[in-house]
């Protein structure tokens, strides 16, 4: 993939709307654009955690397929979504199975490279450390809400002063 179109990719991808266009320059770098046809594994549990992807287009389904569990959904990631944030916090191993929903096309990262590239600019590294978290938030109450399905027990029915 040339620079020129990861940077329209990136300048598109709703995970980097608030990044600088200079950023954005510098990350085309260090990013290559990969498909996946549908049904395809792209890694499985407990396989060495280096890549992260932005997802560009397609839906990709994570699961947990341990042999007691069987194998259990837990998220799907869309376009515009972060997959793969263990390298970003010093995981050396995946705890999920990605497999393609649909085709897909991502924008692959090395993980070290990423974090050396947050290293050296810390403004963008502080924003972008700030999206992985907040993807990290969502993905911990979206597993909340499947635990408490899993054992029977519902929130309770409130209004939200925004409501």
């Amino acid at each position: 993939m040339s620079s020129t179109t990861a940077l329209e990719e990136l300048q598109k991808s709703s995970f980097f709307s608030d990044v600088s266009a200079d950023d954005l320059k510098k990350l085309a770098e260090l990013c290559l654009t990969v498909e996946f046809p549908a049904q395809k594994k792209i890694f499985e549990e407990f396989a060495l955690a280096r890549e992260v992807n932005v997802i560009v287009s397609g839906e990709i389904s994570l699961a947990i397929c341990e042999p007691e569990v069987s194998r259990k959904q837990i998220s799907v990631v869309r376009a515009g979504d972060l997959m793969g944030w263990s390298p970003l916090v010093g995981r050396a191993r995946l705890y999920d199975t990605a497999r393609t929903m649909t085709p897909v096309k991502a924008l692959a990262f090395d993980g070290n490279e990423l974090m050396k590239f947050c290293a050296a600019n810390p403004s963008f590294g502080f924003k972008f450390m700030h999206l992985v978290a907040c993807t990290l938030a969502e993905r911990l109450s979206s597993t909340r809400l499947q635990l408490l399905e899993l054992s029977g027990a519902y929130l309770p029915e409130f209004q939200m002063d925004t409501d």
